[in-house]
């Protein structure tokens, strides 16, 4: 078995700013914060440590009641606004899961820095979300290493007795990306479809780099012929 393991923001698609807006309406909704987060860097990071960094700025301890609450109400304010946005499918992003999904011996999942709820209303903006059979996210784990991880253990345990996992592929747009990529042991995939350069996930250390997911032959031979 091989396991294919994607991010979806700048990955897959494009909220075109969506994302952000419903994290910042939801910080008023929760807790009476208006606050447009220009110190947040959203691009590699989880919405777990985005209301880490936010609840330091303002000086708060984040308690577990908070993040439930929090946790809650950001989907609400995402279904809400994604219904009025011009949102964007990378190019050859529907083919290549499609066929991916369709192939024996293939497991999809899911490596995201979104809360769960979060993940899969983004994904059926574009009815993508039935391709991937599992997943780990970031109201799971503040640091996306460790969500890397859960999501390898997630892969382990739909192997059937006496198989094993001959490759694993994580497929981003960050060095943040590549790093939880390279911490799991798997083949960090990098696409320059987000803020990243070819050049700079080049010098972060991706195992490949390709300007987008388009040549859908091209990138289902990597993830099958290893």
């Amino acid at each position: 078995m091989n396991a294919v393991l994607f991010d979806i923001d700048g990955t897959l698609l494009d909220m075109r700013g969506v994302g952000r807006q419903s994290f910042v309406r939801a910080l008023e909704s929760t807790f009476g914060f208006k606050d447009d987060l220009p110190y947040i860097n959203f691009a590699g990071n989880t919405d777990l440590n985005v209301l880490q960094q936010v609840m330091a700025h303002h000086g708060r301890k984040l308690s577990e009641d908070d993040c439930t609450r929090f946790h809650e109400q950001l989907p609400l304010e995402l279904a809400a606004a994604s219904h009025k946005a011009e949102l964007i499918l990378y190019p050859g992003v529907r083919d290549l899961l499609e066929k991916l999904s369709a192939t024996p011996g293939l497991i999809l999942g899911l490596v995201t820095g979104n809360v769960e709820a979060c993940a899969w209303i983004k994904l059926q903006q574009f009815n993508l979300h039935n391709h991937f059979v599992l997943g780990a996210f970031g109201d799971e784990h503040a640091d996306r290493n460790n969500i890397a991880a859960l999501a390898l253990e997630r892969v382990r345990t739909r192997l059937k007795p006496g198989q094993a996992l001959d490759a694993c592929f994580l497929v981003g747009d960050t060095p943040n990306d590549i790093a939880a990529a390279h911490s799991i042991g798997a083949v960090s995939v990098a696409v320059a479809t987000g803020k990243f350069t070819t050049e700079a996930l080049k010098a972060a250390g991706a195992d490949v780099v390709l300007p987008d997911l388009s040549d859908v032959p091209c990138v289902m031979e990597l993830f099958t012929s290893s």
